[in-house]
């Protein structure tokens, strides 16, 4: 009985606790037209001293096809007063909106703001031509696990707004990767005035899920400069349901590698067109287009009476569109051959078919009388030509010249007791073990370049953390900031294969999962805000030490 009579006292003391905290909203204007900006002011006042606010911007849940965005709060440190203000863009479907209730977080208490309610009608007299606006430009059709998708964010300015700036680009995707190719780029001419971000986008798993991506782009209105004007920013955000599946089996080749796409086997090269029998030489298939080019498997060639295959060694871009396979052939008779067949497939997306390429074959001439014998295993075809082992071709025995430095200091003039032979073998074997180590690791680290990326990585977190202890001591909020989340962004693309600058507080918060969600929101809302705001205030000393942690937290798990 005493338990229940506890639990009723504290319950109305919370109730009544809640029921001092005033909160109200308005939004201008309230009835807007599709795709309108709106302005949304959230007011708190409460019985005690709210103290700092930790405004997790993940609890609010906007309709479909609302933009909402912060963009500026004020609250005292001895006040129980504090204001949020908000940009938001209409959604384009007519109607009631209803933002869901949502918490507020502060030092002292969480207050709880309620429903809050747009309605967009047809009947608004509203000219979107006039005002900026974004735009995203992604195909509307089935995507393919695996595929490469170009998608673009085109800001275009109105008559009476300009795009001047853009930032805070985040894609809450599961199961796609994406990675921006180009930020703030200028819209080609035929597009008119703003500015453009361009993506690629990869499906890694089959299904239907919802790609969402947001941002915030900086308007500025009339035609003075951005310095005697400020900027406005207005949010974005755009979410498309999206179906992607397997590539089809019915129909698909054998040679089909993995290329998604539309290409062209452009052509061969060959590293010697004249070699001897025995000789390794190296071929080179260069295949151009528009696809996911980095994921293509190389092509396998068999060998045949003619000639020894090795599998690619070596695959490389040397432009946007391009991608090399290197192998190694090695010659087994003498005359005139044409390169083994180059053959692979690649299925378009756009019309679901199948493709088959095929490189044209070279024809080469191979000097030379005998049959080789060739040791696959240790043939280099990167070694200079005169250091490869050539067979024997029929030749007689060739006799020592027991004149040679090598034979002094045996009188019997046997090469091996004589004591320059073995000095200069051990010249010459730890030369041939220095050498043979350095390629290993050249090739090793070739061959994954995993651990390039991580020791970059590594690198980056460093001169991060470094940069950070620097502005933390000569009070430079915002740099700290800026240099914490880069960091944090280096290590976290090193793990997701992905640019730096692509990753988000959702790439961060997947990597370190019991990072400190409220932290990460301060720390990317002070490092992405508005150039044209005020500085804000350098972080309390544990606040700059919990920051700093994190990001050592992630450079000792590299």
């Amino acid at each position: 009985m005493r338990r229940l009579l506890a639990y009723c006292v504290v319950l109305c003391l919370g109730l009544l606790a809640r029921a001092e905290d005033r909160v109200s909203w308005e939004i201008t204007p309230r009835v807007t037209a599709p795709g309108q900006p709106f302005r949304l002011q959230i007011m708190v006042e409460s019985d005690i001293v709210l103290g700092g606010a930790q405004f997790i911007s993940r609890e609010i849940k906007p309709p479909r096809g609302m933009a909402l965005r912060l963009s500026g709060q004020l609250i005292r440190p001895d006040s129980n007063e504090a204001t949020f203000n908000f940009s938001g863009v209409a959604p384009e479907q007519l109607g009631e909106h209803v933002i869901p209730s949502f918490n507020l977080r502060f030092a002292r208490k969480v207050v709880v703001v309620p429903e809050i309610r747009l309605r967009v009608s047809d009947q608004v007299t509203y000219r979107r031509e006039a005002q900026a606006r974004a735009e995203l430009v992604l195909p509307d059709r089935v995507f393919y696990v695996g595929e490469l998708i170009r998608g673009a964010i085109r800001m275009r300015g109105g008559e009476n707004e300009a795009v001047v700036a853009s930032y805070g680009l985040e894609s809450l995707a599961e199961g796609f990767s994406m990675a921006v190719t180009a930020e703030r780029q200028p819209l080609p001419d035929e597009l008119g005035q703003g500015l453009q971000t361009t993506f690629d986008l990869t499906p890694i798993r089959e299904g239907a899920g919802e790609f969402s991506l947001n941002g915030i782009m900086l308007v500025q209105s009339g035609e003075s400069g951005v310095f005697n004007q400020g900027g406005r920013d207005r949010p974005f955000a755009f979410r498309r349901r999206l179906t992607v599946a397997h590539v089809p089996e019915r129909g698909r080749p054998p040679e089909w590698n993995g290329a998604i796409g539309r290409f062209v086997a452009e052509r061969l090269q060959i590293s010697k067109d004249k070699p001897e029998v025995g000789e390794p030489i190296r071929l080179r298939a260069i295949l151009t287009g528009d696809g996911n080019l980095d994921r293509i498997l190389p092509p396998e060639l068999k060998g045949d009476e003619t000639w020894d295959v090795l599998p690619a060694t070596e695959r490389r871009r040397h432009a946007e569109d391009q991608r090399m396979f290197v192998y190694t052939l090695v010659p087994r008779l003498p005359g005139k051959l044409r390169t083994p067949a180059v053959r692979l497939a690649a299925f378009d997306p756009a019309t679901k078919t199948f493709s088959r390429l095929e490189f044209k074959p070279l024809e080469i001439t191979v000097t030379g009388n005998a049959p080789a014998q060739v040791d696959l295993v240790t043939a280099d075809p990167a070694a200079p030509v005169a250091a490869q082992p050539k067979p024997a071709t029929g030749l007689a025995t060739p006799t020592p010249d027991r004149s040679s430095p090598f034979f002094r200091g045996s009188p019997e003039g046997s090469l091996g007791d004589a004591a320059g032979f073995w000095s200069a073998n051990a010249t010459v074997l730890g030369l041939v073990i220095a050498a043979t180590t350095l390629t290993g690791i050249l090739g090793y680290l070739a061959a994954h370049p995993e651990i390039r990326r991580r020791r970059r990585a590594r690198a980056l977190m460093r001169a991060a953390l470094a940069e950070a202890e620097a502005c933390r001591r000569r009070g430079d909020a915002r740099g700290f900031a800026v240099a914490v989340v880069r960091g944090l962004q280096a290590g976290v693309a090193a793990r997701l294969d992905a640019e730096d600058q692509a990753m988000t507080q959702s790439d961060v918060e997947r990597v370190l999962p019991d990072a400190d969600r409220a932290r990460l929101d301060g720390l990317f809302l002070r490092a992405h805000a508005d150039r044209f705001a005020p500085a804000p205030p350098l972080a309390a000393a544990g606040d700059a030490d919990a920051d700093l942690a994190l990001l050592r937290r992630l450079l000792a798990t590299r």
